[in-house]
């Protein structure tokens, strides 16, 4: 059987993102960073298969954390799921219980758009730390 967590873990940082562990929330908020560019927001859930992670912020929260310099996650690890089809049915019950805006973030934010040149950080944060907490 996979290890969803090694197996997350593997997936995000291929993405970009850096993944680090904490034993609980505490600790996971301690250890993120505390810089003026630094956001930290909880994860609702990870995803193996892609490194992803699924967040819903509130309207005023949304714009700061997907701006960020830095923008931390925080996710249990009792949340992980192994495929993009079962966050898929996660995503699918979250609009239905009224929570639209639902995004999945997997590394920092890339674009190759401006002279083919690729460039990080431009549509989102330069970078992306997950903290699987637990």
């Amino acid at each position: 059987m996979v290890d969803l967590r090694d197996h997350f873990a593997r997936k995000a940082t291929a993405a970009g993102a850096v993944v680090t562990a904490a034993p609980d929330t505490g600790a996971a908020r301690a250890a993120a960073g505390h810089d003026a560019g630094d956001r930290i927001a909880d994860g609702l859930f990870a995803v193996a298969e892609t490194g992803s992670v699924a967040v819903v912020l509130p309207r005023a929260e949304r714009g700061e954390a997907l701006l960020s310099d830095r923008l931390w996650l925080l996710v249990p690890t009792g949340e992980l799921v192994a495929t993009l089809d079962d966050a898929l049915a996660r995503i699918d019950a979250l609009v239905r219980d009224g929570r639209p805006y639902v995004t999945l973030m997997t590394g920092p934010s890339r674009t190759a758009d401006i002279e083919r040149a690729l460039t990080v950080g431009v549509h989102g944060p330069r970078e992306l730390h997950v903290v699987l907490v637990g």
